[in-house]
């Protein structure tokens, strides 16, 4: 059984690696965790800035996004952020997510914390 609900958001790619180890401490926790990237912080989803992440952030960060994804942790990149950007490259395990989608997550949620 799930304690609380969480819902992170994240505009600036440097919290990353913070907020993706929050998130896997809190689903350890038996909470429900999702991330939304906007802004700054969904340019991490793409694959070709995730490599640069990766060297900036050492190895832990593709590590990180494995152990969310395989803790259950939803990883949504805005839709139009990606969109606006031709030619971006999802990183597999994240999906797409609009306004909607992040405002009924946030609705549910016991907390909604932004980084």
């Amino acid at each position: 059984m799930m304690n609380k609900k969480f819902v992170y958001f994240v505009s600036l790619s440097s919290n990353v690696p913070y907020v993706l180890k929050k998130s896997i401490e809190m689903v350890e926790q038996k909470n429900e965790v999702a991330i939304f990237f906007d802004l700054d912080g969904a340019r991490v989803l793409d694959k070709r800035y995730f490599k640069k992440m990766t060297r900036t952030h050492g190895g832990d960060l593709s590590l990180l996004f494995n152990l969310a994804l395989n803790a259950g942790i939803k990883l949504y990149g805005c839709q139009m952020n990606v969109l606006i950007a031709d030619g971006l490259e999802l990183i597999d395990g994240a999906e797409l997510a609009g306004v909607v989608t992040f405002l009924e997550a946030a609705y549910q949620a016991d907390a909604v914390l932004s980084y």
